[in-house]
């Protein structure tokens, strides 16, 4: 029989085993693929140039991590072959007992992974076409730019990074199967399923360890509890932090499998009841010498969990936020203890910025500064503000008069409010505070502002966003009063609201409004709608598709690890299923306490990376609130969704693969 058909033969026949290594090359050319083809939609073209910018850069960020994901990857595939080499050990013994030169045999080994590889390479591109279109929606959503200029591409510059890298990788795993093939010996490979390692077992030891290894890591979660998850030169808190969390992950494992063992013995009718006494060591052993393993995975695995929840809770937080926050087309402010109380307007015109030939409508508006702090505002309340935030209690109550509010209202096509000579309102759409200004409301009957008692002329407190600061971050609290009392007081900042003409060129305007933003000698800033829109899903782009794209490459190599190791051990330990046959359990029962085995063995990093990514996930929440300046609700709909699919898959394609082995061995025993 020629080579070329002895190699079809044997993938024909070993398909089911080269089921696992299959799905991770398939699924690692289609992500690999997906994310770096979002460059290539035309869409991106039409972007503005801030946009772009930040578009740019996520290219480069992108680019960075292909190559190191590439060669994460290239380690993973190795170790997916390793696991067929062992499982295929016997088979290639009786090749060399019949003859067979080394050479040959490592040429069939080599052919067989190139054909598996070729197919899984096809597959994983046209899988990665597909799900390459639904991430260059998304990313078209995120970059706010319409649906309708999506078109169907496909990249030639993703492909070609795509087969370059995975050929790369399976030239390497071709020479890897020809030196390990050609320097095996006769005996190693009928001996290899024989093969077991032996642990010593101390009966005092394992539960120390375990105490230790809890004190470790509660240590390490009030550490990072306390001074955060970022790194710091003034202190060493959180590589202190890191290392008693990996040293504790490490001796929690290593010491879990002789806790479990005497916890479970104790109760003898658990342990002694159908085959959990099999069940129960097989695990011990599994977790005992894949220590290492278990804790590599927990720690991708606490990554992937916090990386993804907070990509996607901030991407959905900010989509909330973007159109309340922007309901103007420009706003320039002006601090009148440095500028003066003067026109904003004319001053930009003076300046070779006149806004006249762009601007459909111009309101200036004034804000004042109460004469009693946020802080006197909030009194009696339990106030806990994010950091950035703490330094308003000391700071001025701002104040609008109720003409200049109605103005502002009549720019965003809504109606205006009444307020008697005595009354008041209150307005705040900022999360950092609404709850503290809500209660004010609710409190306070009545306030003196300028030596004049006012009522309250409603119990709700007023949601609108007089002018564009920062997505969430528009209103902390304005009091809203007639305009006599607001004149008697200080004036502290002039607005221009704007809005454009359905013609103007907004890059324009952002170009003669650059430099009297940069201008320190003057206190006029400026917020641009469409920069601030850049700005905001830019950021959100970034945050998103960085999360998601390392997740996912995370959540891969971990299922896969898990996986073949599962794989390999249960070859290893065929012969003990046999045995429990030959002892009366029916196949049914055998079954369950497989897939028992391999479940616990897929949980157990599961369960301890959701426990870290508890208090992990809230500390990375705070930087990305404080960085943002924005409310975040965790949402883990679609890290769960993101687990079903590629660990539940793996999980269930593992199982599936053990229980054939044993049922192959099993069938195999009977016929003898």
């Amino acid at each position: 029989m020629t080579s070329c058909k002895l190699i079809m033969k044997n993938v024909g026949k070993n398909i089911r085993d080269y089921l696992i290594y299959f799905l991770t090359l398939m699924i690692s050319v289609s992500v690999f693929y997906a994310f770096n083809s979002v460059s290539d939609q035309p869409a991106f073209s039409e972007m503005g140039m801030t946009k772009t910018l930040l578009y740019d850069q996520l290219g480069i960020l992108l680019s960075t991590l292909t190559v190191l994901i590439a060669v994460v990857l290239a380690f993973l595939i190795i170790y997916a072959n390793l696991f067929l080499l062992k499982r295929r050990k016997k088979e290639l013994g009786i090749y060399m007992v019949l003859g067979m030169k080394k050479g040959r045999i490592s040429r069939i080994f080599a052919g067989e992974t190139l054909c598996v590889g070729m197919l899984a390479l096809v597959t994983g591109l046209c899988l990665g076409f597909m799900l390459s279109q639904g991430i260059s929606l998304v990313a078209l959503k995120l970059f706010a730019i319409e649906i309708s200029k999506f078109r169907l591409v496909f990249s030639m510059g993703a492909f070609r990074k795509t087969a370059f890298c995975f050929v790369v990788i399976f030239l390497l795993v071709m020479v890897f199967n020809v030196r390990s093939v050609s320097s095996v010996q006769l005996i190693d490979l009928f001996t290899a399923g024989r093969k077991n390692e032996i642990q010593g077992r101390s009966r005092f030891l394992p539960v120390l360890l375990f105490l230790v290894s809890l004190v470790c890591i509660l240590s390490a979660g009030a550490m990072f509890y306390k001074n955060g998850i970022l790194p710091s030169r003034e202190n060493r808190y959180f590589q202190t932090a890191g290392i008693l969390l990996v040293t504790g992950t490490f001796l929690f494992f290593y010491s879990l499998s002789a806790v479990l063992v005497r916890i479970l013995r104790a109760n003898s009718n658990v342990y002694l009841k159908g085959l959990n006494t099999f069940l129960v060591r097989q695990i011990s052993s599994k977790i005992r010498t894949n220590v290492f393993l278990l804790t590599i995975v927990c720690g991708l695995l606490t990554v992937t969990i916090c990386a993804v929840s907070v990509g996607v809770s901030t991407a959905l937080a900010m989509n909330g936020l973007s159109k309340s926050a922007t309901p103007y087309d420009l706003n320039v402010l002006s601090n009148v203890s440095l500028d003066g109380d003067g026109s904003i307007s004319e001053y930009l015109a003076s300046k070779d910025a006149d806004l006249s030939g762009y601007a459909e409508n111009m309101e200036q508006i004034s804000i004042y500064e109460a004469d009693f702090t946020y802080g006197s505002l909030f009194a009696g309340q339990n106030v806990k503000l994010w950091p950035i935030d703490e330094g308003i209690l000391e700071s001025g109550v701002s104040v609008l008069g109720v003409a200049d509010f109605n103005r502002a209202l009549a720019m965003q096509g809504k109606e205006p409010v009444t307020l008697a000579e005595n009354q008041y309102l209150l307005n705040c759409n900022y999360k950092g505070t609404f709850q503290y200004v809500e209660k004010a409301l609710e409190d306070n009957a009545d306030f003196v502002l300028a030596g004049i008692r006012l009522q309250r002329a409603s119990d709700t407190v007023l949601e609108e966003t007089c002018f564009m600061t920062s997505v969430g971050n528009n209103d902390r609290g304005t009091l809203i009063v007639p305009d006599a009392v607001a004149h008697s007081l200080t004036k502290d900042v002039n607005v221009l609201l704007v809005q454009y003409r359905p013609d103007a060129d907004s890059d324009a305007v952002l170009q003669k409004m650059i430099p009297i933003g940069l201008d320190d000698t003057h206190g006029y800033r400026y917020a641009e709608k469409n920069m601030m829109y850049d700005m905001f899903y830019g950021l959100n782009a970034l945050v998103s598709f960085l999360c998601c794209y390392i997740g996912l490459i995370f959540l891969l190599i971990c299922a896969a690890l898990l996986a073949l190791k599962q794989l390999t051990e249960t070859t290893d330990n065929i012969y003990r299923y046999g045995l429990l046959q030959k002892l009366g359990a029916g196949k049914k029962r055998v079954g369950r306490t497989l897939l028992s085995q391999t479940a616990i063995f897929f949980a157990a990093p599961l369960a301890v990376a959701g426990i870290y990514s508890t208090v992990l996930m809230g500390k990375a929440m705070e930087i990305v609130e404080e960085f943002m300046n924005i409310h975040i609700s965790t949402n883990m709909i679609f890290t769960v969704v993101i687990f079903l699919t590629v660990y539940g898959s793996y999980f269930l394609a593992t199982y599936l693969s053990c229980k054939r082995m044993v049922t192959e061995h099993q069938n195999k025993r009977m016929e003898e």
